[in-house]
């Protein structure tokens, strides 16, 4: 047991977080001796070994935490290096995969502003993306997303079109879906932002298309955490890998096929919103969406069919 921990500069790692991660695995010292030694002998010169004093001076911080050493304690605990470091090593640990917390939307959208400055690339597998939604305009972040010349390029999949337009248990009304629209028409409209869509329907009814965004020129994407911080500032994954960010890119561009007519379906969208705004049944509104596909973009008018529920696609048909 440590009586008092070793404050030196050059102890990298947290004593406190040793003992932790050791305590809630129900360990002794002992026996974590004995995995360590276990994972790293076979690579190690003859008559390597690691007792227990050893994980009592590290767990103390009287001795430093070598790499080999590292490694294998963010092996047995399953943990990230840094995980393992003071805050200021931590500084010098450049891990690809990070999950970022933000007290604020302030300060997430400062933090995201500075990374998109290059320009972005989103693929999300619903619609609308939250910057038409909620768009902050004073902020710098959406200024700078919002400026004539940012380049960026949005991919949604058709069937999250077809349930903003049609869902009769949206969030927004008829009249909110159609400015939403509206406000895709007027951005995407600038020369160097664009729209695509692509069929989910190409692919296994189990894909699974999580929201990012991807940064090409830095090599980083982002994705949006399984936690919710309600009052708070997003939390999100920043993975900064060239070769997940290629393959990510190479999809999105070179494997999803995207329609031909996206800015036309918006228009269509609008018009049949309109409609709905009018008081026409809901299936008189499929009926004018497909037809007008069908008149404006016959190449994409099958793609759009099979985004439909099998019921409507039957309707369709008749």
């Amino acid at each position: 047991m440590c009586n008092k921990i070793n404050q030196e500069g050059h102890i990298p790692q947290e004593g406190a977080k040793l003992i932790a991660l050791r305590k809630s695995m129900n360990q002794r010292q002992s026996s974590i001796a004995t995995q360590l030694e276990t994972f790293l002998k076979p690579h190690m010169k003859k008559g390597f070994s690691i007792l227990q004093p050893d994980i009592s001076r590290l767990e103390c911080e009287d001795t430093a935490l070598d790499v080999p050493k590292l490694l294998a304690y963010a092996h047995l605990f399953g943990v990230d290096i840094s995980m393992l470091l003071k805050p200021h090593f931590q500084t010098f640990c450049q891990s690809e995969f990070r999950l970022r917390h933000f007290d604020t939307d302030q300060q997430a959208d400062q933090h995201l502003c500075q990374l998109e400055n290059e320009g972005r690339m989103l693929a999300y597998s619903q619609f609308p993306s939250a910057f038409f939604v909620n768009p902050h305009q004073n902020s710098q972040r959406f200024q700078q997303i919002a400026h004539p010349d940012y380049v960026e390029t949005h991919i949604h999949t058709l069937d999250s079109l077809l349930n903003f337009i049609f869902s009769p248990v949206s969030r927004y009304s008829c009249a909110v879906r159609g400015k939403i629209l509206q406000q895709y028409l007027e951005h995407f409209r600038q020369k160097p932002k664009h729209l695509h869509f692509f069929s989910r329907a190409e692919f296994s009814s189990t894909s699974l298309f999580p929201s990012l965004i991807l940064l090409p020129k830095k090599s980083t994407l982002i994705m949006l955490a399984p936690v919710m911080q309600p009052d708070k500032g997003d939390v999100f994954l920043e993975i900064r890998s060239e070769l997940i960010c290629k393959e990510v890119h190479d999809f999105y561009i070179h494997t999803v096929q995207s329609l031909d007519a996206n800015i036309s379906l918006l228009k269509i969208g609008m018009e049949t919103l309109e409609l709905l705004q009018q008081g026409i049944s809901l299936e008189s509104a499929v009926r004018f969406f497909y037809a007008e596909v069908q008149k404006r973009s016959p190449e994409d008018s099958a793609a759009v069919l099979e985004n439909f529920s099998l019921d409507i696609q039957e309707m369709l048909e008749e």
